[in-house]
């Protein structure tokens, strides 16, 4: 009886330790949960960083399946070290063109054997996950992490607020630009900015975007 409840304690403070590492990951580095591709990913990377537990990602694959990969990383970090290594691998996928890095990516940079495995997607995906899905990637990329409804908003409000600047027709980086801003709260949307109004209908807008 002495020896589970010891196991359960241990399993409560192990679990506790891994919700705390996951916090401060996302306070210091919150693209670290679009690097990872789905809050799941994230919380399994950030527990295997800090933990030396195995690391379980699970990415999109042929219809009907999901894509598995499973690596152990090979040194057990503490959340500080965590935080930068996830902001590098950020910097570097960047500087490579990579918007989304898929699971296979992810432990090639971590320099971790990786195997990869198919699992039955039995999970309908809901029509705001359908709709998610089919925007370009580095677009799904600024949204990654956000529930399917709320992602699809901020897209829509960007591409409302690109219409209110006079610029309904934009680069992809631009349109990204757009959304990154009213993501992380550094962009604005006039109120009276339809989804077809133009040329714009006040002049309370945002700052224009800078030229690619």
């Amino acid at each position: 009886m002495r020896a589970f409840i010891l196991a359960s304690l241990i399993v409560a403070a192990t679990q506790a330790a891994a919700q705390d590492a996951l916090q401060y990951v996302l306070q210091s580095a919150p693209r670290s949960l679009a690097l990872a591709g789905s809050p799941q990913n994230l919380a399994s990377l950030v527990s295997g960083l800090t933990s030396g537990a195995a690391v379980r990602l699970v990415a999109a694959g042929p219809s009907g399946f999901n894509r598995v990969v499973s690596f152990t990383p090979p040194a057990r970090l503490s959340p500080a070290q965590a935080v930068s290594v996830l902001e590098q691998l950020d910097r570097d996928f960047y500087l490579a063109g990579i918007a989304l890095p898929t699971p296979e990516q992810l432990a090639a940079s971590l320099g971790a054997s990786a195997r990869t495995s198919l699992e039955p997607d039995e999970r309908q995906p809901t029509p705001e996950e359908q709709a998610l899905a089919a925007l370009p990637a580095d677009i799904r990329s600024a949204v990654a992490g956000l529930p399917p409804k709320e992602a699809l908003r901020t897209v829509e409000l960007a591409d409302q607020q690109l219409i209110a600047l006079g610029t309904p027709y934009v680069s992809g980086e631009r349109r990204r630009d757009m959304v990154n801003r009213l993501r992380y709260g550094t962009g604005y949307v006039s109120a009276s900015a339809g989804t077809t109004s133009f040329p714009p209908l006040s002049p309370f807008i945002a700052m224009p975007l800078s030229q690619p």
